[in-house]
């Protein structure tokens, strides 16, 4: 694609200036062809915390974060714009008071009817979710590390709406099961009569969406062998937003 069939030609009637003043979650720099900053917006000040008499004249690389600014990030990002005329990125911006907040964001390179030219910057903070695609990614590897490990609890992982996920070995041998159930399936479709159980069904519901700290319960329940034996259920919500939780169920064999 030819460079100049991406270039935008400035509206001066006002078209940019309302997208630059007007804009509300997406932070805006304006800067020279090398990285020098010539103006930023209201948003990006909410957003970053930086005024544009903090950045006025400064090149854009001193946002960037002291490990991208090594590998030399702002340089390759305005050469590709500077040859391409546009490129995207997805990485740490330091906020005026230090922390690191991860954007994604486009630079786009623009000509106006005078023939000048410049980089419009757009970036729009994502750090919210990338925390929580990092916490859901460590607890699953903490989830993954809790299965292979516990063999004296019978472990049950849920969804939100209480169909199967996980079950651990020592689930399948407690209740004499000749496979592992398939996830997606519903709790009374577990090959044990405990789990046809309406009163059990509800407590289990119970345990889990009321999510009362250390709320237990406790099932008589005979084995395929005829030995009678008590197990104690605790249930636990551990990852996920509300509506897209994950939810643990633990069995803990107490008598025959």
């Amino acid at each position: 694609m030819n460079v100049h069939s991406k270039k935008l030609a400035l509206n001066t009637t006002g078209f940019f200036e309302t997208f630059f003043n007007n804009a509300r979650y997406n932070g805006i720099l304006l800067m020279k062809c090398d990285g020098e900053i010539l103006d930023v917006n209201e948003a990006f000040h909410l957003r970053f915390g930086y005024l544009p008499q903090d950045l006025v004249g400064k090149n854009f690389s001193i946002l960037f974060t002291e490990k991208d600014r090594q590998i030399n990030k702002p340089e390759r990002e305005l050469q590709n714009v500077n040859t391409q005329g546009s490129a995207s990125d997805e990485n740490y911006i330091v906020h005026k008071d230090g922390s690191k907040l991860w954007v994604t964001g486009e630079s786009v390179l623009i000509e106006n009817k005078n023939r000048e030219t410049c980089v419009v910057k757009v970036i729009h903070n994502i750090h919210a979710q990338k925390q929580l695609e990092r916490f859901l990614l460590q607890s699953h590897e903490f989830i993954e590390s809790i299965f292979d490990s516990i063999t004296e609890s019978a472990l049950l992982l849920l969804d939100s709406r209480i169909r199967i996920i996980k079950v651990n070995r020592a689930f399948i041998q407690l209740f004499d099961l000749l496979k592992e159930p398939e996830q997606n399936s519903r709790l009374s479709d577990i090959d044990n009569p405990l789990w046809s159980r309406p009163d059990v069904k509800q407590e289990v519901v119970n345990l889990l969406v009321t999510q009362n700290a250390g709320i237990s319960t406790t099932f008589d329940m005979k084995t395929k062998s005829g030995k009678n034996i008590k197990l104690n259920f605790q249930g636990k919500v551990i990852e996920g937003v509300p509506g897209n939780e994950r939810k643990l169920l633990v069995m803990i064999k107490q008598s025959s």
